[in-house]
Formats: C-alpha cells, structure tokens, sequence
C-alpha cells in the first residue's frame, strides 16, 4: 500500500508539474499543451493488485495535418495582403488629383480649346505650352513613384529574405538539437514547438512543404521543390539585382511570383502589375507625344514655318523623361492648316483636338484595369485572412492551453495526489496497528 501510493504521489505531482507548465506558456506562440502518460505497474503476485502508477511519457498535444493547414493559410494569406497592399498604394497614386494625369490632360486640351477662337493670339498660346510642361511633369511624377514603388519592393525583398534565412538557420539548428535529445531518449516537445513556430513564421514569407524524418528533424523545401532544409543544412534565399534564387550549397535554384508567402507576393506584384503598369505609362507618354507631334508637323507657325516637335523624351523612359521641347516658344506652336495657312487659321489645332478621346480612353483604361485587379485581390486578402485566422483556431483547438480545462485536470490531480497521501497514512496507520499487536 505504501508503495502504491507513493508512486501515485509521484504521478500526480509530476502531473501537476505539466499543467503548471501549460499554464504558464499559455501566452506562449506556438506552444502545444503537454499530457502526462500514466500506465499500471503489474508486478504482483497472488492476490496482489499490482505495484501502483507510473509515468511512461510526456505527450506533446498537436495535430501535424492542422499544423500543415495553418502553414498553408499563412502563406497564401502572406502573398494576397502583401499583394493587395502594394496595388492600393498603386491604385491611390494614379487615381490622386495631385498626381492624376487627368487634371493634366483636361488642362492641356482646355488650353487647345481656348485657343480655337483667336489662335494667332499669343496668351493662349502661351497657356497651351504652359499646359503642356504641367502634363509632362504628371507623367514625370507618375514614372517618378512607380520607380519609388519598385525600390520599395526591392529593398523589402532584401528585408524578407534575411528574415527567411535566419528562420532557415533557426529550423537546421533545432533540427540538429532535436535529434541530439531524442537519441538520448529526453523529452524534445519543447524544442518541436519552437521548430514548428519558426517554420510557421517562414510560411509568412515563402509557401512550404515538409517531411519528418526518422531521427525527427524535418526537411523543408519549395513547392516546386527547391530544398530549404536538408536535416542540419540550411539554404540561403539572395538577390542578384531584381532577380531572386535559393543557393543550397555549391547549387542555385532560381525563383518567381510562385513560391507564395510575402516575398512571392513581392515577386508576384513587380513582374505582373507593377512592370506592366510602368511599360502602359510608358507607351501612353510616347502615344501621346508622337501624336501631337506628329499632328503638328502637318501644320505651320506663325512665321511661315512647318510645325516643330513639342515633345521631347527618352525612349526607354517616355514618362519619366517627358518634357516640353528645350527653347520652344509660342510662335512655333503649328496651329495653321498646311495647305490655307493664315494668322485666323485653326485647321491643325481642330485636329490636335481630335486627339483628345484616345489620351483619355487609355490612362482611364489603365486606372479601371487596376481597380478591377486591386479589388479583387482586397477581396481575396481579406478570404484568406479569415480562412487564416479558422486554421488557427482548429490548431489551438487541438494543441492550444485551455485555463478552464487546466483548472478541472488540477483539482482532479489535488484531489488524487490527497488520496494517495490518505492511502499511504493509512497503511502506516495499519502497520503500526499490526507492531502493537506483537
């Protein structure tokens, strides 16, 4: 009797010991709640019951399918946010009156307008070059924040990637660390749940796969199967310029916008949105300038003279090199018609007016475009946000510390650590009892 209760002592202390412990981590990230394992000791003989209670383990509660689950929704909600967030931004700085090309555009062609009536007249002539070096620098300060948009992108990919590669670091030494303790047969909850909480920080910044192995260190790598982790080796994620890859010892693996997570939402938003936008705002300045140009050159001045170019830019950079050209002035503007030229002719300033549908259409055409994107990935941040926060709540679900929970099993333990400490004085009690009677 003493025996037994003895070892139930010992049981029920050591199970109160691990819901102390859950109880105080339970603020913990990544902290999954720990079971004591109890089994029978049958080593009696005859009649005898048995030889008490004992520890065989100390459980770790988690559940690798939900784990797997919330990596995943991490991922794919680290990319649409990251996404979403930059291409409002991008939304926000086209769609600004003080950086809108419309402003712009309604300036430019009002001041074509104003000249109609008295196009000999020098002040609207004026106004008309005035208006046009206004619409060069919006096409300037547009080129001028996609590129500030593109650093921005750049220098947070930088960013990411060290916080990626200390995670990477961070998985391959507790791998290491993990299967040093197991082979010694300790106790390794402790360091799987900080394994599991760096590679659910990883799966912010890069979608994940994983597979344990049998001394318990897990590899990670790609979806595409780029390794990360090989056991205690971890790669490292650079940058060359704007190009992105994995350097796993002496060999290189190459990545794009489909590696999810954060830097593949950073990826993703340059190559397919923000490029594209800049190369639009681009040919939009270079249709524009040509064409104006282009419709002066079928006109004459004042003096007499065929139309001279407005326009001037840089061919790779249209909208950030975009300007009025250098010495132009009033006289030049080529408002005349060709074949009846006279100070009261406005035949070629009717037909710069013609223009005056298309340079609308195609900026507006790129803002609605980019709404209709930057709305729906919004919405599909916003999804993946909650599906996020579900995988999180099925995860803590499982593996989480519930107090009520903890305080039920405690006075259940109390209650049991008292009976065994009664059993234990009542078998002294029964034996001093027996050396009286002697």
């Amino acid at each position: 009797m003493i025996n037994n209760g003895l070892s139930g002592l010992l049981a029920a202390q050591t199970a109160l010991n691990t819901m102390s412990q859950n109880v105080a981590n339970v603020n913990v990230p990544g902290y999954s709640r720990q079971e004591v394992q109890l089994s029978a000791r049958q080593t009696g003989f005859g009649v005898m019951g048995g030889s008490g209670v004992q520890v065989t383990g100390l459980r770790r509660v988690a559940d690798e399918f939900l784990t797997v689950q919330l990596w995943r929704a991490e991922s794919d909600a680290g990319q649409r946010e990251q996404v979403s967030g930059y291409l409002g931004q991008l939304e926000t700085v086209l769609g600004s009156e003080d950086s809108s090309l419309l402003p712009g555009l309604n300036r430019f062609f009002a001041s074509l307008h104003g000249a109609a009536e008295t196009p000999q007249s020098m002040a609207p002539r004026q106004q008309i070059i005035a208006s046009a070096e206004a619409l060069a620098q919006r096409f300037n300060h547009l080129g001028s924040q996609l590129d500030a948009q593109e650093r921005r992108v750049l220098d947070q990919l930088d960013a990411s990637n060290s916080q990626a590669n200390s995670l990477l670091s961070q998985v391959a030494e507790l791998n290491e660390k993990i299967k040093a303790v197991g082979a010694q047969g300790g106790s390794i909850g402790i360091l799987e749940d900080q394994r599991d909480e760096s590679l659910r920080q990883l799966s912010q910044l890069v979608e994940i796969r994983s597979s344990r192995q049998q001394d318990g260190t897990v590899n990670v790598n790609l979806p595409q199967g780029q390794p990360l982790v090989l056991g205690n080796q971890a790669a490292q994620i650079e940058r060359d310029d704007t190009e992105l890859s994995v350097q796993f010892g002496t060999q290189e693996y190459p990545l794009d916008g489909n590696i999810g997570g954060s830097l593949g939402g950073l990826l993703l938003h340059r190559e397919e949105q923000l490029l594209p936008a800049r190369a639009e705002l681009n040919t939009m300045a270079q249709e524009m300038a040509d064409k104006v140009n282009q419709q002066l050159a079928q006109g004459v001045d004042l003096n007499g003279q065929p139309g001279q170019p407005l326009f001037t830019f840089t061919a790779n950079d249209a909208a950030g090199s975009l300007k009025v050209a250098d010495g132009f002035t009033a006289e030049q503007l080529a408002l005349s018609g060709a074949t009846d030229p006279g100070p009261g002719n406005n035949d070629n300033l009717q037909a710069l007016l013609g223009l005056e549908d298309a340079s609308y259409e195609a900026f507006r055409g790129l803002v609605g475009e980019l709404a209709i994107t930057s709305a729906q990935w919004q919405a599909d941040a916003a999804a993946a946000g909650n599906i996020r926060m579900e995988a999180q709540s099925r995860r803590d679900g499982v593996s989480g510390v519930n107090l009520d929970e903890e305080a039920m099993n405690m006075m259940n333990y109390v209650q049991n650590y008292q009976a065994n400490a009664k059993v234990i004085g009542t078998a002294d009690q029964l034996f001093n009892t027996l050396l009286n009677m002697i």
